[in-house]
């Protein structure tokens, strides 16, 4: 599992894996930002992301475990990180199946889990 940093656009294809079952890195754009930093794969499946969640005058900024997103929520959950919110990235999380202990990966994404009561939870 790593994490990168990165401005947007970011310059990936995601690819839904199974609808609520997480998204994977289909393809990189040529030239593109994760083309450059050259971290990212082809195969690499999306665990975590942060976003941003606005209640009332407040906002927070969060890591979020994305394992279970379908497509639209993952790329929501991007989307949220913007200039407004002064964001200037979005941190991504991806787990490499070939190299990855997901049981480990998994434990390791429980610490970002929000609690139940928490606005994260509740639907808009």
């Amino acid at each position: 599992m790593y994490e990168v940093s990165m401005a947007k656009p970011l310059g990936i294809v995601f690819e839904e894996i199974e609808i609520g079952n997480g998204v994977f890195v289909q393809d990189l754009v040529e030239g593109g930002f994760a083309d450059t930093q050259g971290k990212i794969q082809p195969g690499d499946v999306l665990v975590g992301v942060t976003a941003i969640k606005v209640v009332g005058a407040k906002w927070e900024r969060r890591m979020l475990p994305a394992r279970k997103f379908d497509f639209d929520t993952a790329v929501g959950a991007i989307g949220s990180n913007e200039r407004k919110w002064n964001c200037d990235d979005v941190v991504l999380m991806f787990e490499r199946p070939s190299e990855a202990d997901s049981d480990a990966v998994d434990a390791f994404l429980e610490f970002f889990e929000p609690p139940f009561d928490n606005p994260w939870k509740q639907q808009q």
